[in-house]
Formats: structure tokens, sequence, C-alpha cells
């Protein structure tokens, strides 16, 4: 099983620590990378670029930031992924991300991931990670559209794809069929969210356009009030999730950890246990 692993960056120092405890914590793991979500601010102000920063020197893990073109000037944009490439980062996940600015009076700006992608790859030696959506983006234009456009994102130069999270298997597998259908061969990495707070799951799951099943919400429902259990439910629902998944052959994961190390942790170990006690009776046989 591989597994990469989404963290966002802390909006005030106070919270810095606990971030970088929590990504210390998880890095004993050796997760294939770290990504850093990215809002939308000025160049000078990136809080993105402050977490890569403190997370490169503290820890050996790869770290993949998030950047998001349309809210910045092509500029803009091209200086940033500059700057990363100045810390040591090879890799980013390029997205289009939601504007905050309007079109009129503007400079220059990428209004799409593809003509991004297309730069990041004329202009710097960097491996990108694309977006993928097994339940359809919220702007989706059709089955084939999305799957015409995911295609020209990968040709473009896009190595992996990370898909929104998604709670269905059933989708999950389909758009992964579809994906080889249309000769869309990159790994792809499906999206894990394990689940503690269903209420802001379910607002969440509203702007992206993605679907609770009624089985989850009901059983997390029942146990509402109860901090706790609701976190041992999140992290069962999750483990359940991939283990079904890795009986399809999939064995790429990235898990939204939203930072809160410990249900993130509780997941890994329960697939790093076996592994280690089959490493550790090896060696033992071996001496």
């Amino acid at each position: 099983m591989n597994y990469s692993l989404e963290f966002f960056p802390p909006k005030d120092q106070e919270s810095f620590k606990d971030f970088i405890d929590q990504a210390r914590l998880l890095s004993i793991f050796s997760p294939e990378y770290m990504s850093i979500t990215h809002t939308a601010d000025t160049v000078d102000n990136n809080q993105t670029m402050e977490a890569v920063k403190i997370l490169k020197k503290n820890l050996s893990v790869e770290i993949k930031p998030h950047m998001t073109c349309i809210n910045y000037s092509k500029s803009e944009i091209m200086e940033m992924a500059q700057n990363y490439l100045s810390l040591g980062v090879d890799s980013i996940v390029a997205l289009r991300g939601n504007t905050k600015q309007s079109a009129s009076n503007r400079e220059p700006y990428y209004d799409n991931s593809l003509d991004f992608i297309k730069a990041l790859n004329a202009g710097f030696d960097i491996r990108v990670s694309i977006s993928g959506y097994p339940e359809a983006h919220p702007e989706s234009r059709g089955v084939i559209a999305d799957f015409i456009y995911l295609k020209e994102k990968s040709d473009a130069g896009g190595d992996e794809i990370i898909t929104q999270w998604c709670f269905s298997n059933d989708l999950i597998l389909r758009y992964r069929d579809l994906c080889y259908a249309r000769d869309i061969k990159i790994p792809i990495s499906p999206g894990i969210l394990p689940i503690s707070d269903i209420k802001k799951v379910k607002y969440f799951a509203k702007l992206c356009g993605s679907t609770i099943p009624v089985e989850i919400e009901k059983a997390f429902l029942n146990i509402e009030g109860n901090d706790d259990a609701a976190e041992d439910l999140g992290v069962q629902f999750a483990i359940q999730q991939i283990d079904d998944l890795l009986n399809e052959g999939i064995d790429n994961f990235h898990l939204y950890t939203l930072n809160r190390g410990d249900m993130t942790r509780k997941i890994i170990e329960h697939f790093e246990a076996p592994n280690r006690i089959k490493t550790v009776s090896s060696e033992m046989k071996a001496s």
C-alpha cells in the first residue's frame, strides 16, 4: 500500500507548532509525500510556502505544495513556482482554484489548469499531480467532456491523478475503468477522508458535488454528540474502504488528514503493523 498525506497550512503562528508535530508524527510511516493545500492570497503572504519551508527543514519526507493559478497573474504564479524550486521542491499539485477576483482589468492569468500545467512543464523541470473527480466536477460539462479534459491534462505532463474524496468505491472503480478505457494510464490515488464531524462533511460535500452514502450518514447520526465514537467510526469506515479497494487492485491512496494526525495514524497503523511483524519475523529467521 502506497499513500500520500494532505495537510492545510495553519493560519497563525500558534497553530504551526501543532501542525509540525502532526506532520512529524506521521512522517515516521514514510508516506510517498505530504501535500500542502493553497488558499489564494498575495504572493507576499503565501501560507503554503511558509509551511513548505518549515517542513522541508524539519522532515526528510517529500513535500508537495498545491498551486492554484486563477487568482494570480502569469508572472506571479511562475515566480511562485520558481520560489518552490529554490526551496528544493520538485513536484507540485496543479489546480485552477476558485476565483476571488474579477476578470476585468487584470493582468494575463491562467483561467484553467490545462494551460497552467503546460506552462509549468515548458518552464521548469518539475513533476505535476493533477485533480480528478469520480463524482464529476461541480462545473462538469458531461462525462465525455470531463474525460477528454482529463486526458489533455495527463498528456500535458500530469504524472498522477489525485481524486476528490469519495465514499463510494463503486464510483472510484468506475472512474478508474473509464480512465483506462480512454488511455489515461498515469497512477490514480483515490482521496480518502476519515469522517469525524458528519455535519461539516455534509456541508463540504454539497459544495464539491460529493455524496455521502445513506448507511454512513445514519451510522454517524446514531452516535451524534459522542466525539470519540465518531472518530473511531470514521477510522473504521476509512480502513474498510481502503481494504476493499486494495482487493480491487488499487494500492495508491491520498489521505485527507484535515490536520488531525491521530485519526490518520490509526488508519496507517492498521495496514503498517502486519508488514512490520513480517519484517521483524524475517529478520529474526535470518539471524
